[in-house]
């Protein structure tokens, strides 16, 4: 049964549902086709997987609920999206985007046509989400006419590259309107003769990374099928999300869900771990979704050597990249009890394998080991964190945040701050080709601007190595400093797997310019100080010098010599004619690390008297105004 469990969790982290129809198994992904030895694997653990499946399936069919003119309930992932979109930043940071090159003859009418069948097929592309009577919150589908989608259209042709990615990113980043709609977008724009670049973009509430598949392939379906002239071939929706919806919500008030909700509990008992990471910018008092991206390829040796560790420990390569994160943030915090979300597909029932909606569901990991553990030991025990959650993905994350009832931090994402996903979505960029001669390619990757969480580790496996994306905060986290963290984890993982046997605490993740730095030039620190002049003097020296040369740089804000000079000068003035400081006296200094903390620095030297740096995070510490 083992196998089977291995088998079924990975191809969930994959984006690959498997499950029972009929006693057959059937196999389903968001893609055209399942991977060739994914289907030699599943038979080779055909036996196990039916007895498993047969076990552990829902094999009731989703009721249909009747249609009605009114409001249909929400999911529970739905409800909490949006009560997070109704703040500007958060509507936004869940827009899901897509992008693609199309070549060839494009019949801009038979697309929009297509999508106009899209809408009639799938209910959730025009529902939008609006407040009955008594202040509920509830899911209204409108007709295809009153939704108000429209193909928006522009002629590019001769335009550059950067106008076109302009172009592109301002379409992901417009916010869409809960309660009116549409919340799904499309633009087709040309920029040649037979080039168009493709944008669709849906909000998060109604759709999910599975979906977002779902509508590419459908929608070159049906416009296929138009220019052939050909009838619609997708066979008929049995269900629609609303049955969903109602069918979840349901199920939440029966038996079968306890003992879903009855491990979550325990699992996350007790007091739950907030992750502290050294070398952040301070936090914003309320969550930002601002961000970056920073990319690493790890080589062929180090996935192959990962991947063969994991194996034999009957672990996915999955879990050797959650072990791994879990080492490189436990070095970098010093904490070991630590909580790790991933995304589960949330279609483990066979009647939601065509559907568009959001079903996705996270999980938490929870991890809790020693610096004293080996890297085998902690595979073995991130298998059995991963091995729980997949049992009992069934629970609905947003259920569990109200069954723990969390003090609410507005600066941060509920219950984990980091995110680990493993996908096989590089092999979306494969070009496909149609029997209209029509070609669909990979638009290049454009700019990341929005990060749900502090952190996101992404990793897709390819033929020669895994590629590694960190998405980060920018609010929080800067470039050079994921770069580094890239890196660390690289150097890390060589280690572990270099020596597996030994303590995680002890393996070395610095790279030989860091290490060379650390034991040498960075720790050289002897230097001839002039004993008969202060820091002031040496300072007005600099400025004299070079009084246009950079003096401090925070964030976006650079200072030079002769700008320091005069705004420390201002605040030394003000310190001596209306607070009498002079030689001798004692000037507090409670302030974040910034640009004014030099500032204030220079100024106290400058007045005579001395400065005493108090951490704005000292308990007690507070300011009395007069």
């Amino acid at each position: 049964m083992k196998n089977a469990i291995d088998l079924i969790l990975k191809l969930a982290q994959n984006n690959i549902s498997i499950f029972l129809e009929g006693g057959r198994l059937k196999i389903h992904t968001h893609e055209n086709s399942v991977d060739d030895l994914i289907r030699k694997e599943v038979l080779l653990y055909r036996e196990e997987l039916i007895n498993y499946l047969s076990t552990h399936t829902v094999d009731t069919k989703i009721p249909k609920i009747d249609f009605q003119t009114g409001s249909y309930a929400l999911s529970s992932s739905q409800r909490r999206l949006w009560i997070l979109s109704q703040f500007p930043e958060a509507n936004v940071a869940y827009n899901m985007p897509g992008v693609y090159v199309f070549s060839g003859s494009v019949n801009a009418d038979g697309l929009f046509h297509s999508f106009s069948q899209l809408q009639e097929r799938h209910e959730i592309l025009r529902t939008v989400f609006r407040e009955d009577g008594e202040g509920v919150v509830r899911q209204v589908v409108l007709t295809s006419s009153e939704s108000g989608f429209f193909l928006e259209q522009r002629d590019l042709q001769g335009k550059d590259a950067s106008f076109v990615d302009s172009v592109v990113e301002s379409d992901f980043v417009r916010p869409f309107d809960l309660s009116s709609g549409p919340l799904f977008r499309a633009g087709l724009y040309r920029v040649s003769q037979d080039r168009w670049v493709f944008t669709y973009v849906m909000h998060h509430i109604i759709s999910d990374g599975w979906s977002m598949g779902i509508l590419i392939r459908e929608l070159l379906s049906l416009y296929n099928s138009y220019v052939l002239g050909e009838e619609n071939a997708l066979p008929p929706l049995r269900i629609q999300y609303r049955d969903y919806a109602a069918w979840q919500q349901a199920e939440l008030s029966g038996s079968r869900y306890e003992e879903h909700r009855s491990y979550w509990l325990d699992h996350l008992s007790g007091e739950l771990p907030v992750l502290e990471l050294l070398g952040g910018r301070a936090r914003p008092s309320v969550k930002t979704y601002n961000g970056g991206v920073v990319h690493r390829m790890l080589g062929s040796d180090l996935s192959s050597g990962l991947r063969s560790l994991s194996q034999e420990r009957g672990a996915t390569l999955f879990m050797g990249l959650l072990a791994c994160v879990n080492v490189l943030l436990y070095r970098y915090s010093g904490q070991s009890d630590l909580i790790i979300g991933t995304p589960m597909a949330g279609r483990e029932h066979s009647d939601l394998e065509d559907q568009i909606g959001f079903y996705v569901n996270t999980v938490a990991l929870r991890s809790r080991f020693s610096g004293s553990d080996s890297f085998l030991e902690l595979v073995d025990h991130v298998r059995g964190v991963s091995l729980g959650a997949y049992e009992h993905q069934a629970y609905p994350f947003d259920e569990l945040l109200e069954e723990l009832h969390l003090q609410r931090d507005m600066s941060r994402s509920p219950l984990f701050d980091v995110m680990v996903v493993l996908s096989n979505d590089g092999q979306v960029s494969k070009t496909r080709e149609k029997p209209n001669g029509f070609l669909v390619d990979s638009y290049k990757p454009i700019k990341n601007i929005i990060s749900k969480f502090d952190l996101q580790f992404s990793f897709s496996e390819l033929s020669d190595g895994i590629a590694f994306n960190l998405e980060y905060n920018s609010d929080i986290y800067d470039e050079p400093a994921m770069l580094r963290m890239t890196g660390h984890f690289e150097h890390l993982l060589s280690g572990l797997l270099s020596s597996p046997d030994a303590p995680v605490g002890d393996i070395d993740y610095l790279g030989t310019v860091e290490r060379s730095l650390l034991l040498g030039d960075f720790n050289s620190t002897g230097s001839d100080y002039p004993r008969d002049r202060s820091i002031v003097d040496l300072f007005e020296e600099q400025v004299l010098l070079c009084p246009e040369h950079t003096a401090v740089v925070f964030g976006s804000v650079r200072l030079s010599y002769s700008e320091l000079n005069m705004l420390s000068n201002r605040l030394a003035h003000y310190l001596r004619e209306v607070h009498g400081i002079g030689a001798g006296d004692l000037v507090g200094i409670l302030q974040d690390r910034s640009d004014l903390l030099i500032v204030s620095i220079l100024g106290v030297l400058k007045s005579g008297g001395a400065y005493v740096p108090i951490d704005p995070d000292y308990p007690g510490i507070g300011l009395i105004t007069c």
